[in-house]
């Protein structure tokens, strides 16, 4: 009994002495960096990139409401996490905020400007006031050239004013919009985030607004705040942790390219455990390419996902 519970150890041990550590049971030459190996490696780095383009184009420049709303939603989920993790209250979806939002976007996608004030001098604040929206507090965050949710909030954080927009514990309700247009000469995805704290609960309509104009692009950023009106919030669903992945392929991409790049610097490093005399130069070789292909496809390929971040 004792020999049959450990045989299935041993058969595993043997399988990952056959694909990463070299020695005579498979000629000093490990599975893994094998040519047929290495080849379908090679094909599956280069899918995954093109699946992540597919995936940004298809979701995060998709002008269907629809898409729109779930992004929404994923960005504000992100803003609730940060928010939880530094033991705050979470915000609430806001329909009149989200209004509100919806309307500064698409007057910076339909005139081409990406600034908290609009060409004509307008302040955020005006677009609270158009939706309906009266507040005690409120607050903006921006980006351009979005791409990827999970990009977007890291930047807002890592940014001082945006970092104290998601964070201020005076705001209660949150809406996020997107709209589709061009900027600097570029089609791109603006979003605009609005935080506040209603003066009273009312209940304004919500205006329909027109269809954004169809784009396409990646992020940039900007943030202000200010002290002053609404409306009730709105539960909506938690995003799922598939839409997650979806609405942020560049970060999922260089998670799945570092696992990867992990599983490779493995397999050389057992490489140069051997022997040197054993040392089998071919398999060193396509390590070393398989790295510089995800090297390439993350710093140099990544353009195609987001192009430059900025934020105000």
């Amino acid at each position: 009994m004792a020999l049959r519970k450990r045989a299935p150890v041993r058969k595993k041990r043997g399988v990952l002495h056959h694909y990463f550590i070299p020695g005579a049971h498979n000629s000093y030459r490990p599975l893994y960096l094998q040519l047929e190996a290495v080849l379908v490696q090679l094909a599956v780095i280069v899918l995954l990139f093109f699946i992540a383009l597919g995936l940004e184009r298809l979701v995060i420049r998709s002008p269907s409401p629809q898409v729109g709303a779930v992004v929404a939603s994923v960005l504000v989920e992100l803003a609730n996490e940060d928010r939880t993790q530094q033991g705050l209250e979470t915000l609430a979806m806001s329909p009149i905020l989200q209004k509100a939002a919806q309307l500064k976007a698409e007057d910076m996608a339909a005139k081409e400007y990406f600034a908290h004030d609009s060409p004509e001098g307008l302040k955020p604040w005006h677009w609270f006031e158009e939706a309906g929206y009266d507040f005690r507090s409120a607050g903006e965050n921006l980006a351009v050239y979005f791409s990827d949710s999970a990009e977007v909030e890291k930047a807002w954080m890592n940014s001082p004013l945006h970092r104290a927009n998601i964070l201020n514990d005076r705001y209660t309700e949150v809406g996020i919009a997107l709209a589709h247009g061009r900027y600097e000469g570029q089609e791109t995805t603006f979003v605009v985030q609005m935080f506040g704290t209603p003066s009273e609960v009312s209940s304004a309509a919500i205006v329909e607004s027109s269809p954004a104009p169809e784009t396409e692009t990646p992020g940039t950023v900007a943030g202000v705040s200010a002290e002053a009106q609404p409306v009730g919030a709105i539960k909506e669903a938690r995003p799922s942790a598939l839409w997650k992945i979806l609405t942020a392929p560049k970060t999922t991409l260089q998670y799945v390219y570092t696992g990867l790049a992990a599983l490779v610097l493995l397999a050389l490093g057992f490489l140069f455990l051997t022997e040197l005399r054993r040392l089998h130069v071919p398999s060193l070789f396509r390590g070393v390419a398989l790295l510089a292909l995800i090297g390439i496809l993350i710093w140099g390929g990544m353009p195609f996902l987001s192009g430059e971040l900025f934020i105000l």
